[in-house]
Parts: structure tokens; C-alpha cells; sequence
């Protein structure tokens, strides 16, 4: 009867962590009389078919193979699958996993931590790594369960896992000025590295910085001061993964999953503790003796000068250094020249103890391999039961094999001689890489002849300038295209074109793809012949000679001067008022922030300016008189100033100005001031018109400490100055709080509307601007009022956000829109796109993404017809986030688009990285639009740089045909508003679902 077989994948077989687990997993197969196949998978895109026929089940250990492996071996070869330290509980695949218990030993360690009397403690881990993050969690909890306040500035990846990661964390902890005296470092390799450099730069473990490490390895128990770390008990580990992985091939089912495996806290110097003097001596398996130790070196120099030179000609040839510790050895390489379909071409094996060669070629499927044939050659004294395999890429990027047969003999408890065995597999697995590699390096040389002449095609028929850098001699070649873009005769060194504020970006791009092959592309400037400079974008890959050192750089420049033009007006948009050119209230509060920042407790003010009477004047002399009104304000306004940024308009007719000051009568001197400015009236087109102003002035420190409550006080301020009858000021007292008593009232009248059910959605259509066909209908909420009738969302929508009531209104308002899309087509209407507002609120709140798929499944909606409009002031509080979840949102399906675009933030690095598909401009920028009207470049810019970014474009606030004439040429693809029709009741709004098209000429 054939033995049990065993697979185990693991990224490597050496080392301190691969090298024991392997053997515990060796020594557990052997206990059950099984075979066990260990596969070097070396961290790379294993994806190699080798064994699966042979295999009874698999152990992967970490990320020995990629996802879609593991899918693979769940879906199609349909064996049972164990995973250590490795979930795959998003890849729906039925195995099992088995942990150390991360959590649980991080825990213990915090303890001790605190225990030391540490109350700020850092965490330093590559979180790259499934087990990081789970000795994150722990941490995190850890520090909830002692009340201590989690800060993300006290966390550290740093990018790898061993001791240079840990060097370089702990220079980051030094040049923050060490905030924080204790951390969990999540790997023993890691934590050395930062007392090595802690100890370097005069710092003392744990005097100065206490720490626990996690793996309880031989580095750790050498270090000096030993290493504090957390055991996770490796040996159980993989004799618990054997166990479940025969478990499932019985068919005995698992309570548990994943499986944890306790960790042990083991306690020693660098966190603190005292060690007895007799547990300080180094930490030596006391197996190895000195003779063994030197011995082992020795051999281990002789092999690899022997291995790294050699080209796997005749196995045979190894038998002087194999023979000790495995039976056979069996080379099997890719041919895909014979006829039939490609197979695995055993042409070497030989048996070391036996003096047996194999004479016939053999040629197998690699699913099959290692074939039975070869096992009759397996020694009678304690059969191969244990096969390495080491897969490599040969000719044409192919699977081949290197496979070595070895017996679970007594030589697998020793250290020295299992680390031997281990380092010369390891060996010859980069032996065989390198040999490998060097076939494809001069199968390279042979193609680039053929590349340079086809470059050359290229680069005379391309637009764009290309370049080629010879990086030995530092000569250049450009084609003529680029000759044209900056107008020289002669080609250039990036480095003597570039301009200087660009420099240092330049060569640190060009430092880290020549370092760590990252991608080369840059935004910089380039000098032309008349002096003037040129935005491109510049990119290039390395060429590498025969020695692997960089030969040629080749690359390409594109002209962004348009692009880098319309960011400009983009930037100038996101920061300014586009009407006056003053600050606009983002980048106003951002002045009261600094304010506060470096005057601290010196004293400034805050005034509050509305204009009076400016809807008169408005609705009297026109839109024009008013801008033209505003335009003038500002003027003077900064004629009372010294810097521009003290002053900003908000919108409408509120201005808002800072004004430090030492003594208060400056203060009213200063509002007094402001009246004067407009005593004269403005003569406009013959048109007099008086302007006076109410003030409204708040104090820092005395009324509040940050903006928003400063500007709040000042604009009660200024109304009731306009109260107390106009053109005067006021400055900020208590009992004007009297007067947000209204305030309230209308908060207790919310939080019982949608339980009286005296919300409403009305809809207006959506219009294809090409087309005049019903595109889709936004779902505008409003608020049926006992009392008072329908309340514009003017007059709640903000109150409602303030209070928190719009997360339960929210939800209600996608709800009912969802409902009554079924309801249309349920009447045969065909399907339309809905856009429903979402609120910040919403976005920040915990399983928003989950409510939403309980709408859509509970109320059976397409989300493909669901459009979400956000505003760009909702996303910028915590941005990565709302990406994240904006990502989960498009993945169902749903679109989402960008509302009051160009109101905001509106900066292209922020737009690029949304999962955005629309954006929406805002009425205001329409409402003005003319021919003549500046506000007609800024819509022209909204519709270019979506367009450069395939965002469809929806204009809301049409009201004349001018305006969708307009927008229609311009290139804009859906319009709203009252040109076609306001927002209107369901029932009503059913009449344009009946309609093929509208004829938006009239």
C-alpha cells in the first residue's frame, strides 16, 4: 500500500523560523509513517504544476505561493490544504489555517511592558505580513485594555522584517527626539537591528528604550542586552499542522479555525528585567561542539566556491558531497520539442549509495513527478521518505527541477548537520537561478540589436521626444521631436536643462529606479533656447550590461504645459474667490490656524462683514452691479490691510478679516474704519449706489480658541448688528446666544420628522445634452412641515449634519429612492441612473458600506442605476479611508460623482486617486456664465481636465438656453435645472419617464 504523501510549500528551507518548522513537520510526518515532499518555493510567483498528482495534501507556509495558487489547489486539484501563519479566509477556499497565537503573545507583552511602569509604547512591524498585522491588532488592544491612547505617529514599518528594517526604525525614533521610551517590535531580527543601532549612537537598552521582540530566535538570545521576546512556539506549530492536514485527508473535522497556537512570553534584559547571572551565557544548542562549528564553516566555503560554478552537467559529479545526507539526486528539465505536448524530461538520476544511473531518457508530466519508477531505487535502510524538490526557471522561462531524495534519519535532530543540509539546497537553488539567469542575459545581448533598430523606427515616427543616455560616457541622442519641444541644436544632459527647483526630485526619481527598480516617471521643467521653460513628463527604463551594472537609459518626454496651465487654474480656484481674487474660506481658515499656531496667547480679532442691503441692489441694478459692488469692497477692504491673506470673501456678500491687536479701542478704531472706507458712494454706469456694512467682530483667546467657533461668535455678532438696525458693528457677547434659541427649536422638530414621516423626495431630471433623452433624476429630499408647508434643505440640511440626525435621514433618503426606481419600472418604465446625495456624516460612520448592500438587496435596486454625489469637502478629513470605501462602493457597481465641483478643494492629486466617474459643476459658476463672463474660463477648465481624466461631466443650475447652448458646445455631457424642469413629486416627474426625448432648443 503507497505511503501517505505529504506537500509542504515554503518560501525557503533555511534560516532560523523555515529551517524548524520544517523539521517539525519532518519529524511529525515520520510519526505517521508518511512521505513528505518539501518544495523551495523562494518567495517568487511560484505557479509551477510539479508533485500535484503525487501529493496527498498541502502545508503552505506564509506566502510561499500567490492567491491564485492557493485557489487553484482548492478549486482544481482538489486536495486538502493547511495554512501556517497564512489567511485565506477572503479566498473563500475550505482549509485550514493555523496561527501562532499573535495576539495573545503581544498582549503579555504590553502588559510587561506597562508593568515596567511604560505608559507610552511604540510598535515597530512590517505590515506586509499577515502575522504583522494580527501582532498589530493585539497591540492595539492591548493598549485599550490599559486605557492608554493609541497614537499613529508611535508606529514604525519598516519595510522589511530583518535587521537592517530594525536599523532603520530606530533612526527614526532618534530623529523624532524618541517620543515614546518602549515599543513591541513585531520580529527578534528587527529588534536586534535597532539595539545594534541604538548601541552605536551611545543609547542604552533598556535605559534609555525598552522592547519586546516576537520569534524568540538565536539572534535575540546573543544580543547584548538579551532580547525580551514573545516564543510562538515553532516545534507545535508544525506538528499541529500536520496533524489537522491528516485530520482532513480522514475526514475528521475541525472545531477551530483558524487553530491558535499559544505563545509564550519569554522575559530577559531589554525590557527591563534583571537576569539571573547563570542564564546569561550565550544561547547554544548543546549539541554543537566548536570542532562541529569549525567543521561546518569549512565545508560549507568549500561547497559553495564548488556549487556556484558549477552547471549541473552529471549529478553524479555532487556524489562527494551529497552521499552523506541524501540517497539520490534527479534532474528534470522542460522539453517541448519532441512531438506531443511539452513534458518534464528526467535525463539525470542517480542513486549516491547504490552507484545506480539512470540510461534512458524519461519523460513525464511534472504533475507526476517524482514518478514511482524512481522509487524502486530507494534505499531498503530507511526509504527516501523525504524528497527536496527545487524548482527553478530554465530555457524559454520554463519549470525545471532539481529533486534529492534523503531519509528521516538521526542526523535530523542534529543543528549541524540539518543547517548543512539546508545551506547546500539553498546553494544550489541560487546556483541553478544564476545559471538560469546568465542563459537569459545572453539570450538578451543576442535580441538587442534587433531592439536598438526597432527603438529607431520608433523614435523617428514618435510625437513624443525620446532620448537615449549612454550611462558609461554620459552621451546623449534625441530624436527630432524633441529637438522641436525645446527648440536647441544640440541634445542634453537632463541634469544641465533641468530647472533648479526640480533638481533634487529628479535625481532621487532616477536614484530609486536605478536602486530599487522603481518606475521612472517625473513631472519637471526643462529650459528652451529662449530661456523660457517647458512642464513635461519624463520616463525611462535601465538598460543592464552583461555584468548587471546600467548601460543605457531610454525614455520619452510629453509636453504637459496645458495640463500643468490648467492645474494652475484649478490650484487658483481651490484657494481663492474667483469674483474678488481674495482668499476663499478654506485657505481662511488655514490663516486662523497658523495664527493661533505662532501667536499663541497674543491676541487678534476676528470681523464678520456683510454688506446691507445687497439683495436689493442685486435685484434692483442686476447680477453685473453686484459683482461689480463686490469687486469694490474688496478693494478697499485691502487698502485697510497689510497682507491680502487677512482678508477673504465666503460667498455672497460675507467678508471676513483677521486683525491682531494689543489694546481693544484698536479693534473698534480698526470696524470704525471699515465704515469710512464706504462713506463715499460707488458710481457705476452712471448708477450711484451707497454701501454700508454690518460687523460682527469675535475675540481670541477671550471667545474661542479655533476657527470655526471664532467665526461662528463673529457672525452672531453680525446679526445682531443687522438686528440692532445696520451699518454699525458689535462685538461678541454671552447673551447673544439667546439667539440661536431658533436653533433648537427647529433641532427638536428634526429628530421627530422621519418618524411622523414628513420627509418627501422630489426628483428632477437629468438631461444627455446630445441626445435630449432622460438621462437619470436626482433625489432631492425635502421637508413637509406641520405648520409650515415644504422646507427647502436651505433651511435644516446643515442643522441636520451639525446634529447627526442626516446619518438616519441619509439613510431613509437612499432607501426611498431605491424603492421608488423599482416602483418606476415596475410600471414598465425603462431604467434610469438616480443620484442621491451622501453627507460626510454618512461616509464617517462605522458599516455605512454594509447598510448600503442592505438597501440594495432589500429593496432589490440595480446598482449600476445608483449614482452617489459627493462633495469634495467630504472626503479631504480622512482621505485614504474614504477612497478605501469609496473603492468597495464602485466594486458593487455603483457610480459615484463629484458634487459643487470647483467650489472646494479641487486639486488634481486628490481628484486622480478618487474612484470618481462624474463630476458636477456647481450652479454658480453657471448661473453667471456669458460669453463674456470670466466664470466661462473656469467651466471651460472644469470640462477639460475631466475630460483629460475620462469624467463624464453633469452642469446643474441651467436656466436659459444661452447656457445650455453653451455647455452643449463646450462639451459637457448631461445638464439639470429649471431651463427643463424643477425638482417635482414622483408622480409628476413619471411624465418625462413617458417622454423619448426633449427638444432643448426652444
Amino acid at each position: 500500500m503507497a505511503k501517505t504523501t505529504i506537500g509542504l510549500l515554503s518560501p525557503f528551507l533555511g534560516g532560523y523560523y523555515f529551517s524548524d518548522i520544517t523539521s517539525s513537520i519532518q519529524n511529525t510526518v515520520q510519526s505517521y509513517d508518511a512521505r513528505l515532499i518539501a518544495i523551495r518555493s523562494a518567495g517568487k510567483n511560484y505557479d509551477s504544476p510539479i508533485a500535484l498528482d503525487q501529493v496527498d495534501g498541502w502545508i503552505v507556509l506564509l506566502d510561499a505561493v500567490t492567491d491564485d495558487y492557493l485557489q487553484y489547489l482548492h478549486a482544481e486539484v482538489k486536495k486538502p490544504i493547511v495554512t501556517i501563519a497564512k489567511d485565506i479566509t477572503s479566498l473563500h477556499i475550505n482549509g485550514q489555517m493555523i496561527f501562532c497565537d499573535n495576539e495573545g503573545g503581544i498582549k503579555r507583552a504590553v502588559h510587561h511592558l506597562v508593568g515596567h511602569g511604560n505608559r507610552s509604547i511604540g510598535f515597530v512591524g512590517y505590515m506586509e505580513l499577515d502575522d504583522m498585522r494580527l501582532r498589530f491588532k493585539g497591540y492595539r488592544e492591548a493598549l485599550e485594555d490599559h486605557r492608554i491612547a493609541f497614537n499613529p505617529d508611535h508606529v514604525i514599518d519598516p519595510n522589511d522584517y530583518g535587521v537592517m528594517g530594525g536599523r532603520r526604525a530606530a533612526d527614526l525614533i532618534i530623529q523624532a527626539g524618541f517620543p515614546y521610551r518602549a515599543a513591541i517590535v513585531g520580529t527578534d531580527l528587527n529588534a536586534v537591528g535597532m539595539i545594534e543601532r541604538f548601541t552605536e549612537l551611545g543609547y542604552r537598552v533598556p535605559e534609555d528604550f525598552a522592547m519586546i521582540g516576537f520569534d524568540n530566535s538565536i539572534a535575540g538570545k546573543t544580543s547584548h542586552p538579551r532580547l525580551s521576546s514573545v516564543d510562538q512556539n515553532i516545534a507545535r506549530l508544525g506538528e499541529s499542522a500536520v496533524n489537522l492536514l491528516f485530520d482532513q485527508i480522514r475526514d475528521i473535522p475541525c472545531l477551530t479555525n483558524p487553530y491558535l497556537v499559544e505563545c509564550d512570553l519569554v522575559v530577559r534584559a531589554s525590557c527591563g528585567c534583571v537576569e539571573p547571572e547563570e542564564t546569561q551565557d550565550r544561547a547554544m544548542d548543546p549539541l554543537i561542539t566548536k570542532d562541529e562549528i569549525a567543521h561546518k564553516f569549512e565545508s560549507n566555503y568549500e561547497f559553495n566556491k564548488f556549487i556556484m560554478n558549477y552547471k549541473f552537467d552529471v549529478i553524479k559529479d555532487l556524489s562527494w558531497i551529497l552521499a552523506p545526507f541524501f540517497q539520490w539526486g534527479c534532474l528534470g528539465l522542460w522539453n517541448d520539442k519532441e512531438n506531443g505536448s511539452p513534458k518534464l524530461q528526467i535525463n539525470q538520476f542517480y542513486h549516491f549509495h547504490e552507484n545506480y544511473e539512470l540510461v534512458n531518457v524519461m519523460n513525464i508530466e511534472m504533475e507526476k513527478f517524482p514518478p514511482d519508477e524512481l522509487q524502486m531505487y530507494e534505499s531498503s535502510a530507511g526509504s527516501s521518505e523525504m524528497i527536496y524538490m527545487l524548482p527553478f526557471r530554465g530555457e524559454g522561462n520554463n519549470w525545471c527541477v532539481l529533486a534529492l531524495g534523503a531519509a528521516f534519519m538521526n542526523y535530523s535532530n542534529r543543528v549541524v548537520a540539518r543547517e548543512t543540509v539546508i545551506h547546500y539546497l539553498d546553494m544550489m537553488a541560487y546556483a541553478l537561478e544564476r545559471q538560469s539567469l546568465l542563459e537569459a542575459v545572453r539570450q538578451q545581448s543576442l535580441q538587442f540589436k534587433l531592439i536598438a533598430e526597432q527603438l529607431e523606427v520608433v523614435s523617428r515616427t514618435s510625437n513624443d521626444g525620446i532620448w537615449d543616455w549612454d550611462m558609461t560616457t554620459d552621451a546623449v541622442k534625441w530624436n527630432q521631436s524633441f529637438f522641436n519641444l525645446l527648440g536647441l541644436s544640440t541634445p542634453s544632459l537632463f541634469e544641465n536643462i533641468i530647472h533648479l527647483d526640480d533638481y533634487a526630485s529628479y535625481k532621487a526619481a532616477l536614484f530609486e529606479h536605478l536602486q530599487q527598480k522603481a518606475l521612472f516617471e517625473i513631472e519637471l521643467r526643462l529650459r528652451k533656447q529662449d530661456g523660457e521653460y517647458v512642464w513635461v513628463i519624463a520616463s525611462g527604463e535601465v538598460l543592464y550590461d552583461e555584468h548587471g551594472k546600467p548601460a543605457r537609459m531610454i525614455g520619452s518626454v510629453r509636453d504637459i504645459s496645458d495640463r500643468k496651465h490648467s492645474e494652475v487654474l484649478m490650484h487658483n480656484l481651490a484657494y481663492h474667490d474667483s469674483l474678488t481674487g481674495l482668499t476663499n474660506r478654506l485657505s481662511f481658515y488655514e490663516v486662523i490656524k497658523t495664527a493661533v499656531k505662532l501667536r499663541q496667547d497674543e491676541p487678534f480679532a476676528i470681523l464678520v462683514l456683510d454688506l446691507d442691503h445687497f439683495k436689493k441692489i442685486n435685484d434692483t441694478y442686476g447680477h453685473q452691479m453686484g459683482d461689480r459692488l463686490l469687486e469694490h469692497v474688496a478693494k478697499h477692504l485691502k487698502a485697510l490691510v497689510n497682507q491680502n491673506e487677512q482678508i477673504a470673501r465666503f460667498g455672497g456678500d460675507e467678508f471676513v478679516l483677521i486683525y491682531p491687536y494689543e489694546h481693544m479701542r484698536e479693534v473698534e478704531e480698526f470696524a470704525q474704519s471699515i465704515a469710512s472706507q464706504f462713506s463715499t458712494p460707488m458710481i457705476c454706469d452712471a448708477v450711484r449706489v451707497g454701501i454700508t456694512t454690518s460687523v460682527g467682530i469675535s475675540l481670541y483667546p477671550t471667545d474661542g480658541q479655533d476657527a470655526d467657533t471664532l467665526i461662528q461668535k463673529a457672525d452672531i455678532a453680525m446679526f445682531k448688528a443687522k438686528q440692532a438696525g445696520k451699518n454699525r458693528y458689535e462685538l461678541f457677547s454671552p447673551h447673544m446666544i439667546e439667539q440661536t434659541m431658533w436653533r433648537i427649536h427647529m433641532e427638536n422638530q428634526l429628530q421627530t420628522a422621519l418618524q411622523n414621516h414628513e420627509f418627501v423626495l422630489y426628483y428632477q431630471p437629468q438631461i444627455d445634452l446630445q441626445t435630449g433623452m432622460v438621462y437619470g433624476a436626482e433625489a432631492l429630499l425635502r421637508w413637509d412641515c406641520p405648520g409650515r408647508g415644504i422646507v427647502s434643505p436651505l433651511e435644516f440640511i446643515a442643522l441636520a449634519e451639525d446634529t447627526r440626525q442626516i446619518i438616519p435621514i441619509g439613510e431613509w433618503v437612499l432607501l426611498e429612492a431605491c424603492r421608488q426606481n423599482k416602483r418606476w419600472t415596475a410600471k414598465g418604465y425603462k431604467p434610469i441612473k438616480i443620484s442621491v446625495n451622501i453627507s460626510g456624516q454618512q461616509l464617517k460612520q462605522v458599516g455605512f458600506v454594509a447598510n448600503v448592500k442592505a438597501i440594495i438587496e432589500k429593496t432589490e435596486m440595480d446598482p449600476r442605476y445608483l449614482i452617489f454625489e459627493i462633495t469634495e469637502s467630504t472626503i479631504i478629513d480622512n482621505l485614504e479611508a474614504t477612497i478605501d470605501m469609496l473603492k468597495e462602493l464602485t466594486a458593487m457597481g455603483i457610480r459615484i460623482s463629484l458634487d459643487d465641483f470647483g467650489t472646494g478643494y479641487s486639486s488634481l492629486s486628490i481628484l486622480k486617486k478618487l474612484p470618481i466617474s462624474m463630476v458636477k459643476i456647481d450652479k454658480s459658476f453657471i448661473s453667471e456664465m456669458t460669453l463674456e463672463h470670466r466664470d466661462l474660463d473656469i467651466v471651460k477648465a472644469i470640462i477639460f481636465i475631466s475630460n483629460s481624466l475620462q469624467l463624464e461631466v453633469v452642469a446643474e443650475g441651467i436656466e436659459q438656453k444661452v447656457q445650455y447652448e453653451l455647455l452643449r458646445e463646450l462639451g459637457c455631457h448631461y445638464m439639470q435645472g429649471f431651463y427643463t424642469s424643477p425638482p417635482l413629486p414622483s408622480e409628476q416627474f413619471e411624465a418625462f419617464l413617458s417622454l423619448t426625448h426633449l427638444d432643448l432648443r426652444l
